[in-house]
């Protein structure tokens, strides 16, 4: 009897690190063009007109309630880590720590923007979901706008798969991929290309 209960005990932990690894799915669509870069984990944007839109979108921090845009964010200088997400996500909260303990090891280097792309979540589930977690960084839900924006710039796996990292640096937008990055990896992209 202890048999059969160690094969089934071994194979839900066996799905638990698929999951986790996979990341989460959502089942949204959209669509774009992004060109490869040199790099095997990134993939650079190209934008132009209307397609970095986006970032002029207004935003609201759901703990501080400040107002900014992307945009703005990138013109202070310091590299901005983008990370979509969504409160019912594991694999995005394991994300937002490894991203919180590179901001710990490198206080203020950084900029860290949490875009919750999930419409059935409000900014009270989302300032909760932060406070209980103690995440670091500016945490959002984003407006319509924005998530067009992004399907348009990166793709519809921006909201079909969670979660996504983007990062902005030196003026130029690097899609990185989907999935739970450790801090080490992180760190490594953001030498690469910063």
């Amino acid at each position: 009897m202890q048999r059969v209960d160690t094969r089934i005990l071994i194979l839900i932990l066996c799905l638990m690190a698929v999951i986790l690894s996979a990341g989460c799915t959502n089942p949204d669509t959209g669509n774009q063009t992004i060109s490869k870069s040199n790099s095997p984990q990134s993939t650079h944007i190209t934008q132009s007109g209307n397609e970095s839109s986006w970032m002029t979108v207004p935003i609201t921090d759901t703990i501080t309630g400040k107002q900014t845009t992307i945009e703005e964010l990138a013109e202070e200088g310091k590299p901005v880590i983008i990370h979509s997400f969504a409160v019912w996500c594991p694999a995005c909260s394991i994300q937002l720590r490894e991203t919180a303990k590179l901001l710990k090891e490198n206080p203020g280097a950084y900029t860290v923007l949490g875009i919750d792309l999930d419409s059935r979540e409000n900014t009270e589930m989302i300032k909760s979901h932060i406070e209980k977690n103690q995440f670091v960084g500016m945490y959002i839900a984003a407006p319509t706008e924005l998530t067009k924006g992004l399907i348009q710039t990166v793709g519809p796996k921006v909201v079909q798969s969670l979660p996504q990292t983007l990062i902005i640096c030196n003026k130029k937008i690097t899609y990185v991929g989907d999935g739970a990055f450790p801090e080490s990896k992180l760190k490594s992209i953001l030498s690469e290309l910063c």
